[in-house]
């Protein structure tokens, strides 16, 4: 028999777990005015953006999105790397309970422990 009680621990690890295999096409546009086009597994993709592209220094750091056919404007370190991956990479953190979909995991996280009608009290 199977138990059906999930920790936060035990969502913690799925969802990371299920990140970890997910690769993406960086379509940075380079100097050259080409994307980049290099495969780049999710969980490397902040450092693939610093060791390739220079989106790197202090968190508070101007860099523009340089990604294929983005108007945004300038954008700190931080938020820059939470731009790509809510709108151009389209990264998604589900409930485990209801499968309802979040751009930020610590949305998902505040969804599944207070708002979620098929949370586990």
């Amino acid at each position: 028999m199977y138990s059906n009680q999930w920790s936060v621990e035990d969502d913690a690890i799925l969802i990371e777990n299920g990140l970890q295999e997910k690769y993406d096409v960086c379509r940075w546009i380079d100097g050259n005015g080409m994307p980049c086009n290099q495969w780049v597994q999710d969980k490397d993709f902040s450092n693939h953006l610093r060791m390739h592209h220079g989106v790197g220094g202090a968190p508070s750091s101007q860099h523009r999105c340089r990604w294929e056919g983005c108007r945004e404007r300038e954008f700190n370190r931080d938020c820059l790397i939470r731009h790509l991956r809510e709108q151009h990479l389209q990264w998604r953190w589900p409930c485990p309970h209801c499968s309802q979909d979040f751009t930020r995991k610590n949305t998902m996280f505040d969804h599944r422990d207070r708002n979620c009608p098929h949370r586990v009290v």
